[in-house]
């Protein structure tokens, strides 16, 4: 079980040293296996901002995180990190990065506490304050060998290592997929709490939507290797409708994705259209996250 979720509140928060976007990526493609894997991709990452990045399996969203980390090199395009390109990052850019992968593998021979130590000295900044919040929330024997621990465990240390020394931009990879009910609530009320309280950008990859929408300013579905949609959650709410039928052309709203019998989803819904689709006969759903991402990956 975990322990008692209780916020940092001492840690001041930082201020980026330049006011550059944390992530620019520019018209990205990556080929794998001969295939299109990214494919004209571009997306920016604002200062403060959680992204939730949505997509189904083979969507490309580990593929994404790999160029973004400087782990893959693009075929074509460029991913800049505060205006450094993503693959030759000086030891102090890298150092503002958290990243939580899906699996925690290796160092099994280490104890938690261990692991902590010697990945510690490898801090370009030394001066950095640890956030204990992440410690607290994982609730780890520092004594216990990283081969005994479970596979929820693992992924809570993972997410310590990650974040406890109050990184600027926050990456994650199904971060919570083998965590316990508990941490994982707790886990996704301490993410946007310390995004608020440290300015940190946060992008997020997740198939539990739920969570997401709790959290998420901003939402980015991906299908094959293409963005699909990018747009806030008040855009989404506000904007996004699905109708029982075909839209009339003058009502000047874009069809964004067609379930056929099921109805269609449009964009640029406004408040005046509501009595037009009404006298139209059509029935009208605001915009959900969920339903829209289905309809937009099947």
């Amino acid at each position: 079980m975990t322990g008692q979720a209780t916020p940092d509140r001492e840690a001041p928060a930082r201020e980026a040293p330049d006011h550059q976007a944390p992530v620019q990526i520019a018209h990205l493609r990556k080929i794998l296996g001969g295939r299109a894997v990214l494919d004209d991709l571009s997306l920016t990452l604002r200062p403060g901002e959680i992204a939730a990045l949505l997509g189904p399996n083979g969507a490309g969203k580990t593929t994404l995180i790999g160029c973004l980390l400087g782990l893959l090199s693009p075929d074509a395009g460029t991913v800049r990190l505060w205006g450094e390109d993503a693959s030759a990052l000086r030891a102090e850019t890298r150092a503002r990065i958290g990243f939580v992968p899906q699996t925690m593998t290796g160092f099994t021979w280490f104890r938690v506490g261990e692991l902590m130590a010697y990945l510690a000295q490898y801090r370009a900044r030394p001066d950095d304050i640890e956030d204990r919040t992440w410690q607290e929330w994982a609730g780890l024997d520092p004594n216990a060998r990283i081969r005994t621990l479970s596979g929820g465990e693992r992924q809570r240390l993972a997410i310590v290592l990650a974040l406890r020394f109050r990184p600027d931009l926050i990456v994650l990879d199904e971060p919570v997929a083998s965590l316990d009910p508990q941490a994982r609530y707790d886990f996704m009320r301490l993410l946007p709490a310390y995004a608020r309280r440290t300015g940190a950008s946060v992008l997020i990859s997740s198939h539990i939507i739920s969570d997401l929408q709790e959290i998420s300013d901003r939402f980015v579905m991906m299908r094959h290797g293409r963005i699909m949609l990018d747009m806030t959650a008040p855009e989404i709410a506000s904007t996004v409708r699905r109708l029982s039928a075909p839209p009339v052309a003058a009502w000047g709203v874009e069809i964004i994705a067609d379930q056929g019998v099921e109805g269609v989803w449009v964009r640029g819904w406004h408040p005046a259209l509501d009595d037009a689709a009404a006298g139209a006969g059509h029935a009208m759903l605001p915009g959900d996250v969920e339903r829209l991402f289905l309809a937009l990956t099947r």
